[in-house]
């Protein structure tokens, strides 16, 4: 049985969501998914957006202006994309839930916390099908690795994670301008690129109970030819200590005001060995691929692909097990919301009191910003 399905937001990634569509349909060997419709409110990149990825030949989607009017009867999907900047999840995710439409949330799930917590209350209200994207955990390559991880079989017992990440900006723009306002995307890359590699480090180390951080503000503005020059209010680097109730212990820093060279760098050691993408085991210095115990061959190797396989088990079943939840989602954001309540702080903050709202300083400063933004035309940026 074929899905409609529509997106809504034609930015950078929905070209990355529109591949794992057709790689679903091929991975089954049949249409799983046709793409009804796509909303942008931004003139001309729908139409741009459609030149650039389909052939005259190809059946186009509708296009549409107001996400609302995906809610009339004849354009009602079975699905929806919801692929915008993070401040405005909650409010376009709300009607669709509402309806028991199916949503798949690029992550993070919300801006912040309170948010979050609300979209996971719509759908489990009205039993709305409901999963976030998340690329790092999803797909058949990250499934083996996680697996092979978990087994301990080679690795042993994780004991330190040593996780980096910098960019290299050019004093500009990472991607867009709004990911550098705290009120649309609640704490810059740290937010955006964080939340993936926490979640991995709960599907790989388990929970997280502690964290302690710093942050910094490097550039105070940014500017580019197109946007133009902008204050921004969000961290520009960030380095946390994470403890987890398994004992594993993971250093975390991410910086998007780096200068010169691109680094990156994830390093697991355990008490057999370590992995960085392939095993050395201890005594030894020759890597060695890893020994995977189960190919996963049911699950498609594109993670988007394998995240709308998820929404589609959801249709079928709304509280579904799924690796994509929305509640580990929430955990993995509540973590580096963790970190900027500590740097904020200055104390060590459990990740518990970032989830029931004991510990909010950091998330209050977000939706102050937020108030601030109302009236910027950024704002409505997708």
């Amino acid at each position: 049985m074929s899905r409609k399905i529509a997106l809504i937001g034609l930015g950078q990634i929905s070209e990355a969501h529109l591949k794992g569509i057709r790689l679903l349909n091929q991975h089954y060997g049949s249409t799983k998914l046709e793409l009804s419709a796509v909303v942008d409110p931004l003139p001309n990149r729908a139409e741009e957006w459609l030149r650039t990825n389909f052939t005259k030949a190809q059946p186009l989607p509708v296009i549409l202006d107001d996400y609302r009017l995906l809610l009339e009867p004849s354009r009602r999907p079975d699905m929806v994309s919801i692929l915008v900047p993070h401040h405005l999840h909650l409010e376009i995710a709300r009607p669709f839930l509402q309806a028991g439409i199916g949503v798949q949330m690029q992550k993070p799930i919300g801006l912040a916390i309170r948010d979050g917590l609300e979209i996971i209350e719509l759908a489990r209200n009205h039993r709305a099908p409901l999963v976030v994207s998340e690329p790092s955990v999803l797909g058949r390559r990250n499934r083996r690795e996680i697996d092979w991880i978990a087994s301990g079989v080679e690795l042993g017992r994780p004991t330190l994670l040593l996780d980096q990440a910098v960019i290299d900006l050019h004093g500009g723009y990472f991607m867009t301008p709004w990911r550098h306002l705290k009120g649309m995307a609640g704490a810059g890359w740290f937010i955006d690129h964080g939340v993936h590699r926490t979640h991995w480090m709960l599907e790989t180390l388990g929970p997280c109970e502690t964290v302690c951080a710093e942050t910094r503000q490097i550039e105070g503005s940014r500017a580019n030819d197109r946007w133009g020059r902008l204050d921004v209010d969000t961290e520009d680097l960030a380095s946390a200590i994470l403890r987890f109730r398994s004992g594993a212990i993971a250093q975390f820093t991410v910086m998007s005001g780096g200068r010169g060279k691109n680094h990156g760098l994830v390093q697991l050691y355990g008490t057999k060995g370590s992995w960085n993408g392939k095993f050395t085991a201890t005594g030894r210095n020759r890597e060695e691929d890893l020994a995977f115990a189960n190919e996963f061959s049911d699950i498609p190797e594109d993670s988007f692909a394998h995240s709308y396989q998820e929404l589609l088990e959801r249709i079928e079943r709304w509280d579904a097990p799924v690796i994509g939840s929305p509640e580990r989602a929430l955990e993995a954001e509540a973590v580096i919301y963790a970190c900027l309540e500590s740097a904020h702080t200055g104390a060590v903050v459990k990740v518990e009191d970032i989830l029931n709202g004991v510990a909010n300083r950091y998330e209050e400063t977000v939706w102050n910003a937020r108030e601030r933004l109302i009236d910027l035309p950024l704002n409505r940026l997708t």
